[in-house]
This record gives C-alpha cells, sequence and structure tokens, in this order.
C-alpha cells in the first residue's frame, strides 16, 4: 500500500526551464564578467549541459540535476579561480529569486496536491536545491501546509542518488520505503528511489530529460504529475 510520495521539485513540481533557464544565464555571465572573461558567459553555459541551438538540456546535465554547492564548484573550476565572498553570495540571491518567482508545472498544483492529501498520502519533497529555497518555493505557492517533509541538498541527508533523502523522509514521517513513490523528472531521482527501496520510482517528462533517459531507470514513465492519480487507483 502506497503511504507517501516524495517529490522532486524542478522539473517535477516546477516547469524546469521556465523557472531555472533565466536564472542560470545571469549568474553564468556574472560569472564570467566578474572573472575577467566575458565570453566564457556561453560557454559556461554549454559545459553546464545546456544545448542553446535547441533549448534542450545533456542527458548528464550538471545544471539539470547538481546541487548549487557543485554547480559553483564547476563554474570555478571553468575560470580558473574560486568564486567566494560576495561573488558566491551574489550567485546564491540568484538562486533564491529563482525559488521566489517559480512556475508550477500545472495551474491547480495546490489543488491536485491537496487532493492526494485527502486521500491520506503522506507528502515530501526532495531537492538538489538548497532547502532555503525549497521552503521559500512552497511559500510562493502556497504549498506550505500540504509537505510534512522538505530537504535539499545541503540538509544533511547526502545527495542524491543516495538514498539518503528517501530515508530522513521515511523516519520523519513514521513510513517504510517500500510504502513510498519517488518522483522525479532526471536519473538521479530515479535512481536515489532505487537505491534506498521505494515501491516504484517514477518519471516524469516535464524537466530537462527525455522518455529514452527516463526509461532506462523508472519503474513508469509518466507525462507528469497527474498521472498519479490513476497509478495510485
Amino acid at each position: 500500500m502506497i503511504k507517501g510520495i516524495l517529490f522532486d521539485k524542478d522539473g517535477t513540481l516546477l516547469d524546469f526551464n521556465g523557472t531555472w533557464l533565466g536564472p542560470y544565464i545571469e549568474a553564468s555571465a556574472y560569472i564570467a564578467n566578474s572573472a575577467g572573461h566575458p565570453e566564457l558567459s556561453e560557454e559556461l553555459m554549454r559545459k553546464g549541459g545546456y544545448i542553446p541551438e535547441t533549448g534542450e538540456w545533456a542527458s548528464d546535465a550538471l545544471l539539470a540535476s547538481g546541487s548549487n554547492r557543485q554547480i559553483l564548484d564547476f563554474w570555478s573550476g571553468e575560470v580558473g579561480e574560486p568564486i567566494e565572498g560576495q561573488r558566491r553570495e551574489r550567485i546564491q540571491a540568484i538562486f533564491l529569486q529563482a525559488a521566489q518567482r517559480c512556475i508550477p508545472v500545472m495551474e491547480d498544483l495546490r489543488s491536485f496536491l491537496s487532493g492526494l492529501k485527502d486521500r491520506g498520502i503522506v507528502l515530501g519533497l526532495a531537492t538538489m536545491d538548497d532547502e532555503e529555497n525549497a521552503a521559500g518555493m512552497l511559500v510562493q505557492l502556497k504549498l506550505e501546509g500540504l509537505f510534512d517533509f522538505v530537504c535539499g541538498a545541503d540538509s544533511g541527508y547526502g545527495v542524491k542518488p543516495e538514498p539518503g533523502m528517501v530515508h530522513a523522509f521515511c523516519r520523519t514521517c513514521g513510513l517504510l520505503p517500500e510504502e513510498v513513490i519517488m518522483v522525479g523528472d532526471s536519473p538521479i531521482d530515479l535512481n536515489m528511489g532505487k537505491n534506498a527501496g521505494v515501491a516504484i520510482a517514477a518519471g516524469v517528462l516535464t524537466g530537462a530529460h527525455n522518455r529514452c533517459e527516463l526509461e532506462r531507470f523508472a519503474d513508469v514513465v509518466m507525462p507528469d504529475i497527474s498521472s498519479l492519480v490513476p497509478l495510485l487507483t
């Protein structure tokens, strides 16, 4: 019996490009300019996995599935100097702004999630973004009262695809992994669920990865989270 659903954030609850593409372009331009190499701005995006010619993402795109720390460390290596102090604070502010102007994958997201709660399902959120940004997203979309568990890459439970976030969700909410569905838009979301022993690792096509990439790891691939209702039924 399914008792809990653990959601990824970006690309699962939020439209990935609508929420993050602009901030990533702004952040990469700021880093390149502050390092004295403005010509590197597009290269930082490309090496992070963005394909500007198509508006799509490479299957191993760091920007699509990495933590903020991983992204900043990667960009530091690309510009050949550490991104610290005021520059790191500026980038973190850009990322926080993204959480505050987030674009949901459906207009009636609160109504949909409330319907899951009405079925007795415990809801959790596990993201590679920072926990503060995740909490900000919930406030912005008026969803905070619906989630019994929220964590980010900086919460101390490890990072995806390690199983720590799933195990923390289960401990906090009194669940077993085999009573949980893990829902995400990337291979690392699905592999986190598999590594933790969840009942179903469900992929959605609202993020940066296509069906072919997700089917390698998912028990089921859905167009979007609305397909959870027939899946539960």
